[in-house]
C-alpha cells in the first residue's frame, strides 16, 4: 500500500465512517455504494485532498466514477499531480 493510499484509507476510516457503523475501510471499499460518501463527507474529503495532500480537485473531476474507491481517488490524484 502506498503512502497516499494509506493516508486516504486512514482519513476515511477516522473521519467519514460514522460512530457505530461496522465498516472497515480498505483501498477497494465501494465508497459511494456503501454510503460513505454523501455531499458533506465528499466536501470533507475534497478539503483533505487539498489541504493535507496538496492536490486541489477541479470541478471537472467531480464525477462519481473518480470517487468509487480509494484506488480510483489515488489514480485521479496521481493524474492531477502529473499535470
Amino acid at each position: 500500500m502506498t503512502e497516499l493510499t494509506r493516508r486516504l484509507v486512514d482519513f476515511i476510516q477516522e473521519n467519514l465512517v460514522s460512530d457505530g457503523d461496522d465498516i472497515k475501510v480498505d483501498e477497494t471499499t465501494p465508497l459511494l455504494l456503501s454510503g460513505l460518501l454523501d455531499s458533506l463527507r465528499t466536501a470533507r474529503l475534497l478539503n483533505f485532498l487539498r489541504r493535507d495532500i496538496g492536490v486541489p480537485i477541479p470541478a471537472a473531476k467531480l464525477d462519481p466514477e473518480n470517487f468509487r474507491d480509494v484506488v480510483t481517488i489515488v489514480a485521479m490524484v496521481r493524474e492531477l499531480e502529473s499535470v
